[in-house]
């Protein structure tokens, strides 16, 4: 069945405002671009901040109106005289959304994430809230045949990969009985557990929230071996109980503030390693600086990641290496996209949203 000549979208027309639910034209894809038929696009707290036009001083988003959701996976249902044959209608895809215009020295090393000609959806060009989404060019495309709920799959795009990095970053610190502490279990934190149970199952993992929902959702994904709600107890002494005194070897901060800066690289280890993951932002203070020098400790940030450790992440899930499927704990109409966006800012959401189509 061909495409419609036209398809419904959700629209920022207006910093802030409830999005626009609007008809706009179906592309035709050339050359080496294919069209998509979208099942489902997650809802990132980046969205959030374009959404409210927190970034607009910097270019971000580039134009209004403007379309969200950096999390995408559809099926093919169109495509240029430049695709691959194997690329056939019906296939379903998940868009690696960090793409690049044009390749660099760092698109060579394979760290695509970090190209100085970036194109990344929903950032810089329009996004997958959209019943149809043309995929600039073939190579974006990440199979995703053999995942039994694609809807569900979609934050694989961001969240999933996002954490899927910055946890592989930090296994070469890791040792058996280490102590690694998951600051934040929203939507990036039940990834992050999940990895580092998947990848580094020798180790002690404490998660952190100031939540016990946040707690009590996390804790049915993977077992825990210690819990802490920043809102009733010390964590810092907390923490210290726990490790008897030995302190955290890796902490991925999926938060990223002030506190949670100062506070967890203040816990690391000898050679432990501060993981940031999350952008909240402020200013980073470390004191006193004496110990983290001759402890040679480690702060360092993580951003999203490469396309070869997409494909890495959506073969864990084939493989049943992280459950997907239950971060996801609401399913939206495009019409409810506003609401989801709300929610995600009032801390009303637990996990991952998705909007389905």
């Amino acid at each position: 069945m061909s495409p419609p000549k036209k398809h419904r979208a959700a629209l920022i027309k207006e910093f802030g405002k409830p999005l626009a639910i609007e008809e706009i034209p179906t592309p035709e894809p050339r050359d080496r671009q294919v069209l998509i038929k979208v099942l489902g696009a997650g809802i990132c707290h980046t969205d959030v901040h374009v959404w409210r036009g927190d970034w607009s001083a910097a270019g971000i988003p580039p134009k209004l109106p403007f379309i969200l959701s950096h999390e995408v996976v559809g099926t093919v249902v169109a495509k240029g005289d430049r695709v691959p044959e194997d690329i056939k209608e019906g296939r379903g895809v998940l868009v690696y959304a960090w793409q690049w215009a044009r390749d660099d020295p760092y698109v060579a090393k394979g760290l695509t994430q970090l190209s100085s000609y970036p194109a990344h959806l929903a950032i810089v060009v329009d996004g997958g809230l959209q019943e149809y989404f043309l995929v600039s060019d073939y190579r974006f495309l990440v199979d995703v045949e053999g995942l039994e709920d694609l809807p569900a799959a979609a934050p694989l795009a961001c969240a999933g990969l996002t954490t899927y990095r910055a946890v592989k970053r930090v296994l070469p610190h890791l040792e058996p009985d280490d102590y690694v502490a998951v600051v934040g279990l929203g939507g990036l934190g039940c990834y992050a557990i999940q990895w580092v149970k998947a990848l580094a199952p020798y180790v002690n993992l404490i998660g952190v929230a100031g939540r016990d929902e946040s707690i009590e959702f996390a804790s049915k994904i993977v077992r825990l071996d210690a819990a802490i709600n920043t809102s009733r107890v010390d964590p810092v002494k907390t923490i210290m109980e726990i490790t008897r005194g030995r302190g955290l070897k890796a902490v991925v901060d999926t938060v990223g503030t002030e506190a949670t800066i100062a506070m967890y690289t203040s816990l690391l280890a000898k050679m432990g390693i501060h993981m940031l993951v999350g952008m909240i932002g402020g200013e980073a203070k470390i004191s006193p600086l004496l110990p983290f020098i001759v402890n040679e400790r480690t702060i360092t940030g993580s951003i999203v990641g490469s396309l070869s450790e997409q494909i890495e992440v959506v073969n864990a899930a084939k493989r049943n290496m992280i459950n997907y499927r239950a971060v996801v704990t609401r399913r939206l109409k495009l019409e409810e996209a506003t609401e989801g966006l709300e929610a995600l800012e009032k801390r009303r959401a637990l996990g991952r949203q998705v909007v389905v189509f």
